[in-house]
């Protein structure tokens, strides 16, 4: 078998939280037994819910966060026991395209400053080159020279997500983890954006990590699907099989509720009752079950295991005979 670009396996990450100013701390499990694997010249879309873990994942691949148990490996190298020089290719090899377009840029930096800014910190263009380099970097993603030595504040958010591209493509990145890096944009700059992403990859031969919770978002950029459910993954798989033959329920749903301009005959919005469980009090057996159509008393005494339901599609559902998407 191929060595994964980037591997995670069992992942866990806790946060001590205070629920109310006056109650005691306790324990959110934001990601739960989590296991990914991302191939090179891929992209892996991980979809779902606000709230469910998925940002947090993209924080702990990029060392912002650390695992409290569980393994990242990057080309087969465990980042934990990693070298120096190591873990120098990995922050250079694996770049992160933030959600909000603003935040993530320095207000007081020009642009062009912003864009070189890696180039100085892994020394890999000499100071007089610099200049060329980022005016190469702003050609790709759609700027102009001419807005180099403008502020992020001058920008529109669409703008100002294409400089945060460009940064991040500034040291020749292997893969790039984006963290909905269209959910704050309007529709008509979102499919821009899409686009150039989709450019992007082709042309560089780039691996993403592509986090959102729109699925028809999802299925226009990736090879391969994860759905996340409460810090777990729920189901995974090649794209297309995903969106034609879904084998968990909470999938299913999703599904569901994508907008589409003429209705599929024999489909039907499935709305789920009640409201996510919170993770720091999580139902026991599957996470799902309080809110599944098709749950059994098995359902809330056994988690299921995530498994291979068909070749290379795997769900973690005691029932996935059932659904029919």
């Amino acid at each position: 078998m191929t060595t994964p670009l980037l591997e995670l396996e069992t992942i866990t990450k806790t946060f001590t939280v205070k629920p109310t100013p006056f109650a005691p701390r306790r324990a959110l499990r934001a990601v739960d037994g989590l296991s990914l694997r991302i191939g090179r010249g891929e992209t892996l879309g991980l979809a779902g819910e606000s709230g469910c873990g998925k940002s947090t994942v993209g924080r702990l691949i990029m060392g912002l966060l650390e695992p409290d148990g569980g393994t990242v490996r990057y080309q087969g190298t465990d980042l934990a026991t990693a070298s120096r020089d190591q873990r120098a290719a990995f922050r250079k090899d694996v770049q992160m395209i933030f959600q909000d377009p603003f935040s993530s840029l320095n207000p007081r930096m020009r642009v062009g400053d912003i864009i070189g800014e890696p180039l100085a910190i892994h020394g890999l263009v000499p100071r007089e080159g610099r200049p060329k380099r980022v005016l190469e970097l702003m050609e790709m993603v759609g700027l102009t020279a001419e807005q180099a030595n403008r502020y992020p504040h001058e920008f529109s958010g669409g703008q100002r997500q294409r400089i945060g591209i460009a940064r991040a493509l500034a040291v020749s990145p292997k893969l790039i983890v984006a963290d909905e890096p269209v959910s704050a944009l309007d529709l008509s700059i979102q499919a821009q954006i899409i686009n150039l992403l989709d450019e992007l990859k082709r042309s560089l031969g780039l691996s993403y990590l592509f986090i959102a919770h729109d699925l028809s978002v999802v299925r226009h950029l990736s090879d391969r699907v994860a759905v996340m459910y409460l810090g777990r993954i729920v189901e995974t798989g090649p794209r297309d099989e995903i969106f034609a033959r879904c084998q968990h329920p909470y999938t299913e749903a999703l599904l569901s509720a994508v907008p589409r301009l003429t209705p599929l005959a024999g489909t039907k919005r499935i709305i789920l009752k009640g409201e996510p469980p919170t993770p720091l009090d999580p139902p026991p057996g599957c996470p799902f079950h309080p809110r599944c159509p098709y749950a059994e008393p098995v359902c809330a005494a056994s988690a299921p295991l995530l498994e291979e339901k068909r070749p290379g599609h795997l769900a973690a559902c005691h029932f996935s005979k059932k659904l029919f998407c």
